[in-house]
Formats: C-alpha cells, structure tokens, sequence
C-alpha cells in the first residue's frame, strides 16, 4: 500500500491520496503530470491540482513505514529504559527518592487514608 501527499496551493493545502500498488501511483501521476487530468486514487478520492501550482509531493511505502514507526517506538522504549537505569544510579535522584512519598500529588479526600498511613476525616 502507498500514500501519495501533495502540497499545494497559496495555502499550502495537503491532500493524501491512497494506492494499492506502486505501479498504480506511478502510472496516475504520469497521466496527471502531462495532462492535467484528475488524479484518482484506489479508494474513491480524486484530485485535481495544477501542476504548476504544486510545492512538493511525498510517496509513502505503509509498510516500510510501519516498520519505521515500530523502530522509533522501540528506540524510545530504550531511551525510557537507559534514563531509568541512570536515574537510579544517579546520587540526588536517589537521596530524592529516598525521602520517602509519592512523587505524585495525590488529593485528599475526606474519609479516606492518607498516603502516610493516616486519615483526614
């Protein structure tokens, strides 16, 4: 599957165009650039944009993509997991921590136990 975004106009405007094979996106645009005809997607969504009037265009391979959003998903687990290992390791983070309570304001509500063990009621 491939995504065709265009960018356009004095806006500029971004339209996403969506092509079940490459062959297909490519063919339409050929068609598109030396005729100016609408450019129509396997999906129903038809455009109609001038040339001239075009900015840029980029063709996204989904799955290739995919792969790419799984990496940088990835690779920001393993930046979370390396900063939580340093801020252990770390001697003010650590004596903070050690302090004691929740890093995390937490209300408190009548009738019910405080996070240091007592009660407001």
């Amino acid at each position: 599957m491939f995504s065709l975004t265009i960018v356009f106009g004095p806006g500029p405007m971004v339209w996403t165009l969506m092509f079940k094979t490459e062959d297909k996106l490519r063919e339409e645009m050929k068609n598109w650039a030396m005729h100016k005809t609408p450019l129509i997607d396997d999906f129903g969504q038809e455009a109609c944009v001038e040339v001239e009037k075009m900015h840029g265009y980029m063709i996204e391979e989904l799955e290739q993509s995919k792969l790419a959003h799984i990496e940088r998903a990835l690779h920001q687990t393993r930046v979370k997991v390396k900063a939580d290992e340093m801020a252990r390791a770390d001697p003010v983070i650590r004596a903070a921590a050690m302090q004691g309570g929740s890093g995390i304001l937490q209300p408190a509500m009548p009738g019910m136990p405080q996070p240091n063990g007592g009660w407001r009621g």
